[in-house]
């Protein structure tokens, strides 16, 4: 995704960059981490891996996905620069499905939190888009945990909408744009009904 002009890219400690291949090189420090990838499918990418990656971020979602819109953002701490992470999201019929890759040295001070938090505000303003998913293996108890945090419930399958993200066993988390947990329920029920 291009910058676009406007767009408030940084946090309380943090700020973001659309991700762009020649991030790769300076992000293979702490994305090319097995420990990183311990709660997801596949294999630690490799160097030329996450260039490959990288490369189709920059270029958004291909043909045969056209009806999604990928927001791909490399994570930053706000004084120094340091490259800590990657968030992203997954535009489809008027939800985002949201996920995020922190290198180990960042996780347990809350950067997650403030990015996605970051994430959901950009996607409610710019794209007038109030729910919120994310899917999580059944042992990775701290992303939950992140999740619970952020407001975010898990969902009963039968009330699943198309997820891009999901594999076999994973948990389902969402989020609906709202102070009030009844309509949340609420809307999570009109999701079930229109979004099968």
């Amino acid at each position: 995704m291009s910058t676009n002009s406007g767009l408030n890219l940084v946090s309380e400690r943090l700020r973001y960059e659309p991700i762009h291949r020649s991030h790769a090189s300076e992000f293979e420090r702490i994305l090319c981490d097995p420990l990183v990838y311990r709660f997801i499918e596949g294999a630690c990418p490799t160097p030329a891996d996450l260039l490959s990656s990288f490369t189709r971020k920059e270029m958004g979602a291909p043909s045969e996905r056209s009806d999604e819109r990928w927001l791909d953002y490399a994570v930053r701490l706000g004084g120094s620069g340091l490259a800590i992470g990657r968030i992203e999201a997954t535009i489809l019929e008027k939800r985002a499905e949201v996920a995020y890759l922190f290198g180990t040295d960042f996780w347990g001070h809350g950067y997650a939190t403030e990015g996605i938090r970051w994430l959901h505000a950009l996607i409610n303003t710019t794209l007038d888009i109030q729910e919120f998913w994310a899917t999580v293996m059944p042992n990775n108890t701290r992303s939950m945990r992140l999740l619970e945090r952020l407001g975010y419930l898990e969902a009963p399958a039968e009330t699943w909408p198309r997820l891009t993200s999901y594999d076999p066993g994973d948990r389902v988390f969402y989020y609906i744009e709202s102070s009030n947990r009844d309509l949340q329920t609420t809307s999570l029920r009109s999701v079930s009904e229109i979004g099968r």
